[in-house]
């Protein structure tokens, strides 16, 4: 079943307890249905922490959850999803990013290496160690957060309308492999009362859902 390997892979909520950030929301988050693993709630953190992940500032986590209060989505799913920019991927997304905005707003492009010396010395400027990055060198601030605000929301649909597929597949795949099953039997739809069965097994479906 799919929800047993992304138990695995998620963080644990006693891991996330243990992070300061979390602490900061600890009366928000007693909800249990933000810990759910279903797909409607897994889906919608897709959606929150792709989007989270092309910010480019510290406080991606935070965004997420705030993110993921506000939709009622899988806390662990949105937050785990912010690392998607991390020390290893960080320049070359934003860099695509740039290229991204650079040609929606025509703005002349930069080469990659550029991107990862403007990070260093914007981290160093921003600790009191250096000096304003973007006067020595040819960037454009505008093609920057345009081109993060489409890379980000595009990218964040994508994932999210594929992984809500390859959710239903594996559901769909287990019923079918159960012992029992009958790929020629009448559909609901079809049967009189089919309604009323319908629903009671989105009641059934929604109480098998269990937090993590």
């Amino acid at each position: 079943m799919p929800k047993q390997k992304l138990k695995k892979w998620l963080p644990t909520p006693e891991k996330l307890h243990e992070s300061r950030v979390m602490k900061w929301f600890a009366p928000f988050i007693a909800d249990p249905r933000l810990w759910h693993m279903h797909r409607d709630s897994l889906t919608r953190a897709v959606y929150i922490g792709v989007l989270c992940a092309f910010f480019p500032l510290p406080g991606q986590m935070p965004l997420a959850i705030i993110g993921a209060l506000l939709l009622r989505a899988n806390i662990p799913m949105a937050v785990a999803l912010t690392w998607i920019t991390n020390p290893l991927t960080t320049i070359p997304v934003f860099w695509f990013a740039y290229c991204v905005g650079a040609f929606i707003t025509g703005e002349p492009l930069i080469g990659i290496r550029t991107i990862g010396v403007i990070l260093s010395d914007f981290t160093l400027w921003i600790t009191g160690h250096g000096t304003n990055p973007f006067a020595h060198h040819l960037f454009s601030i505008k093609a920057f957060v345009i081109g993060l605000s489409v890379s980000g929301i595009v990218t964040s649909l994508l994932l999210g309308l594929i992984f809500r597929l390859v959710f239903q597949y594996h559901i769909i795949n287990s019923w079918q492999k159960r012992a029992g099953y009958n790929a020629n039997a009448p559909r609901f739809h079809t049967q009189k009362g089919h309604k009323q069965r319908e629903n009671k097994q989105s009641q059934d479906n929604h109480d098998e859902d269990f937090s993590i």
